[in-house]
């Protein structure tokens, strides 16, 4: 979800020649370590998402870590412009007053709404809790009854009241590190920032951060809520069904175009039919208005077939270097070079999903299992019909006669065929599937020429056993 936020956000900037900022909210240090903000920014720059300004490339709305923010006393000075205007109050309500505030609520059968007696203290009270060292909250003064209004990108019109937030909600807490809306209203604003593309389940948020732009007299962004991404059982999205790090998927073997490709349809199209894309088409096909309102459904099956076709169009040379090192990694060969590689990549280019499928298909095709081709009920008329042994013959006739030649040639795979339905008389099916057990093991597998070059191309850098044709 956050990759596909930041795809977006970016597609936006690019379609229109601007420029995207990468900020780190590193305010939950249990949650935010400088191992998870790694992660974030490999994941987003192997997906090939780049940004103009962030953390690791410097910028001139420095520093982009909120914990660096607070440091250098951003949000105190805005906090500062708040309580001058009075439209913020130190509050001293503890936990167990608010607990018991809610649960009278409950009672009633009212909604929770925040009623704090701090709202109205005098500066006498205020300060006889400060000198007896009392923590406290800064709280924003929600006005009554007010209408906000937004024009949504993706949503359209939205409307609040100010009277359905809960009343007034904390900004800064008591350690004195932001709350979420404050911090992001003041950075996006100091930033310059413009447009503001997220997750829907950031609108309730939204009214918040309208109110706190009006009190600091700063120009609202333009926000757009995307539709948010579900199971294919459309529960909300777990680790079960795909919510785990970018960087899981690439070590999963897919690739960035065809993960970048995937997400971008997770929500949005382009009016047509059309469902595989270069990075750069996406780029030049983007438009925030063919954003969907409704729930995304994430599909590990679709993300695999798109994969696959990302996988098929690699270059020659794309193929058997990544396909070639799937292959070093499982011991199949030492080297991801040389022909035997190189004819594998190719072979293997048209059967995986993803790179990480290449050993296990490889090993398959090259198993040659006559044993287990014999106990298959799937062939089972062939062996006992005697086409499987009768064919066997003849090609083994046709060996010693020299007339197998190199099987890697359309002509000497030919002559064979030929060979051995002039005698055994019969055609078509009955003639090709006898000859594919016996050569092969198998009746599904790749092209029988494409795989006998690959095979002929085997080499002492191919360390697993294979079993020539001979």
């Amino acid at each position: 979800g956050g990759a596909r936020t930041a795809l977006f956000n970016w597609l936006f900037a690019r379609s229109l020649g601007g420029e995207m900022i990468l900020r780190i909210e590193d305010t939950d240090t249990a949650r935010s370590t400088s191992e998870s903000e790694a992660a974030i920014l490999e994941g987003l720059k192997w997906c090939g998402i780049t940004w103009t300004e962030g953390p690791d490339v410097g910028g001139p709305h420095w520093p982009y870590r909120q914990t660096e923010r607070i440091e250098a006393g951003i949000y105190a000075k805005e906090l500062e412009k708040l309580e001058a205007a009075d439209k913020v109050y130190k509050c001293f309500l503890t936990a167990q007053e608010l607990d018991q505030m809610r649960a009278d609520a409950e009672l009633r059968g009212q909604a929770f709404v925040v009623k704090s007696p701090w709202a109205t203290a005098s500066k006498e009270e205020v300060q006889e809790m400060l000198d007896q060292g009392k923590p406290f909250v800064y709280r924003f003064r929600v006005p009554v009854n007010q209408i906000m209004e937004l024009d949504d990108m993706v949503l359209g019109n939205v409307k609040w009241n100010s009277n359905d937030l809960g009343g007034d909600f904390v900004i800064v807490r008591q350690n004195g590190v932001p709350m979420y809306n404050f911090g992001v209203v003041v950075d996006d604003a100091l930033m310059g920032i413009t447009h503001v593309f997220r997750a829907q389940e950031h609108l309730m948020n939204t009214p918040r951060q309208v109110l706190l732009y009006e009190a600091l007299n700063y120009p609202q962004p333009r926000f757009g809520h995307m539709p948010l991404i579900l199971s294919t059982d459309r529960s909300k999205l777990s680790k079960r069904h795909g919510a785990v790090a970018v960087g899981d998927y690439q070590k999963q073997g897919y690739l960035p175009s065809g993960m970048i490709n995937y997400l971008a349809q997770l929500g949005w199209n382009d009016g047509t039919n059309k469902e595989i894309y270069a990075t750069d088409e996406l780029a030049e096909a983007f438009q925030m208005e063919r954003m969907s309102k409704v729930a995304a459904i994430f599909d590990v099956e679709k993300l695999k077939w798109v994969n696959r076709q990302h996988i098929k169009a690699l270059s020659p040379e794309e193929a058997s270097n990544m396909i070639g090192e799937e292959l070093v990694k499982a011991g199949i060969v030492k080297e991801a070079k040389g022909e035997f590689v190189q004819r594998a990549a190719h072979l293997l280019q048209d059967r995986i999903s993803t790179l990480v499928d290449a050993p296990d298909e490889l090993r398959s095709i090259l198993e040659y299992d006559l044993h287990g081709m014999w106990e298959n009920k799937e062939y089972r008329q062939w062996v006992q019909d005697g086409s499987v042994v009768d064919t066997a013959k003849h090609i083994l006739d046709a060996e010693a006669a020299g007339l197998v030649g190199d099987l890697g040639e359309d002509e000497d795979l030919k002559k064979l065929v030929t060979y051995v339905q002039g005698k055994r008389g019969v055609k078509k099916k009955a003639l090709l599937v006898p000859i594919r057990l016996c050569l092969t093991g198998s009746n599904s597998g790749p092209n029988m020429r494409t795989f006998f070059q690959m095979l002929a191309a085997a080499d002492d850098n191919v360390l697993l056993d294979v079993m020539s044709l001979k």
